[in-house]
Formats: structure tokens, sequence, C-alpha cells
């Protein structure tokens, strides 16, 4: 069965807009756009648009390639400013640009991507696979996620820096035993395919599919890739949806699935945030 991830989304939002109304706050995200990848403004403008809904003020800052030392001032000035409670850098920066220098640059307690080691934040994209399989525990009757997890064997591929390191380490921290599977990785299809839980953050097209997917897993697509349809950009996921719909017991894709609650905890990570500036 499909779990919609906006459905969940929806469902934290309005919690989160009870909470900023009932503590009176007035969460504050500044967004720097430094890039020529044209999804990356498709997700800044539904980060934006989001935030809006539930009376967070999301300011962008957009640099040319060529004002990266404007870009860091603007980062010190962020960082200083008592009002911003959240600092994020789109990624991926151009090309010239070292996405690794500008995200240091941001003071720890507002990073609400928790990229840096010592943010008191879990990645967004990790936060959003955690509520996702929260949603799968309570379909199958469970009221705690680690009771629903407790026994499973979670097969997570790739280890990249914003989505599948990030949820490695957030299932490690609550101590859940984690099979990496990455491109050097012997015999992947076998590993997988003894996966009870396989969340797939690869951005390698149907990498999931009938062939390695044990019967009634519960699988998460986290993925994205882009290729050229006759002539049109078009966007997959990791996921083969007509197989993994046969044979898995829950799952959601990465497309409608994980992204709009990816903004969601990133969101949730500002509140939090402006929570504890208070």
């Amino acid at each position: 069965m499909k779990v919609s991830g906006r459905d969940v989304a929806e469902a934290i939002l309005k919690k989160l807009d009870k909470e900023i109304k009932i503590k009176k706050l007035k969460p504050k995200l500044a967004i720097i756009l430094a890039g020529n990848n044209p999804s990356s403004r498709i997700y800044v403008n539904n980060k934006i648009k989001t935030a809006k809904r539930i009376g967070i003020e999301a300011n962008l800052f957009e640099f040319s390639e060529r004002e990266q030392e404007r870009c860091l001032q603007t980062i010190q000035r962020l960082n200083k400013n008592k009002s911003v409670h959240g600092i994020i850098v789109q990624y991926p920066v151009y090309d010239s640009w070292n996405f690794e220098k500008f995200e240091q640059s941001i003071n720890p307690l507002k990073d609400v991507d928790g990229f840096l080691k010592d943010s008191p934040y879990s990645g967004a994209t990790a936060l959003a696979v955690w509520e996702m399989l929260t949603a799968f525990s309570y379909l199958s009757g469970f009221s705690k996620t680690e009771d629903f997890l407790k026994g499973k064997n979670i097969v997570v591929l790739g280890k990249g820096k914003t989505a599948g390191g990030p949820a490695i380490k957030l299932l490690k921290e609550k101590r859940f035993k984690v099979v990496s599977v990455i491109r050097e990785t012997k015999n992947p299809n076998q590993i997988i395919k003894s996966g009870d839980v396989v969340i797939s953050a690869t951005g390698v097209k149907n990498i999931v599919n009938k062939t390695n997917l044990k019967k009634g897993a519960y699988v998460i697509g986290v993925g994205l890739g882009r290729e050229v349809v006759n002539g049109r950009h078009k966007i997959y996921g990791d996921i083969k949806e007509d197989d993994v719909e046969k044979i898995a017991k829950l799952y959601c894709p990465t497309i409608g699935g994980i992204g709009p609650l990816t903004i969601v905890s990133l969101l949730k990570n500002v509140v939090e945030s402006a929570s504890r500036s208070q």
C-alpha cells in the first residue's frame, strides 16, 4: 500500500502551526541560493510557500557566481541577527564554489539543515525518513516507531551528504543496526533482498524493483534523478513503483512522498530553534 508523504506532512504542519500560535513564536528562516540548478529554485519556492502557510517568515538571498565574499558576509550578518532562527545554503552551489566552506560558516545553532557535526538538529531528510517510518508503524498497529523497527533488518542504499548519510546516522543514534549499500558493495541485490525495511537514497533509476525486494518489505524512496525524454527533462525516483506496490507491505515513493516531508522536517527544526531562542 502506498503511503502519501503529503498527507503525513499536512498532519505535521497542523501541529507546527498550533505550536507557533500557542507559544507566540515568530520563526524566521534565511535561504541562501547560489547556483544554477533549475531544480533548486523549485525546492526553494516550495520551502518559502510552505513556511508562509504556518507563519514562518522565509527570506531568500540570491548570489551570482562572482559574489562569494558577499555571500559569506551575508551569512555572518545573519548569524548575528537574533531574529533569524535558521539559515540554509541550498545545495548544490556553483561548481566553482566549495559548498562546505559556506556551510561551515553557519552558526551551528542556526544550522536547521542539520549538516554540521555540532548542530543540535537532525538532518531534514533523515527526519523525514523517521516521520515516514512513524507513519508505517501507526498503520501497522504500533504506538512507537522503535517498537515497529525492533528486530527488523534495515538496509539503506547510498550514504550521501544530504540523505543516505544523515538517515544512517539518525537510525544508529536511535540504536538500530543499519546495513549500508554503496556503489562498491558486493552482491548488493542479495543484501537489499534481506531488508525488512529498505530506504533508498541513490538517485539511480528503479534500483529497487521486483528482482531485489523481499515480499512484505517496507520501502521508502528518497533518491531523485533527472533524464531527458523526447527532449524534455523528467524526474524519476529510486524505486520502480509498478513492482514495489505489488511486493511491499507499505511504501512511500520519493515524488510526492518524502519530498514534502523533508520540507516540513526543515520547518520543524526552524520552529524548534525559535522556541529555544525564546
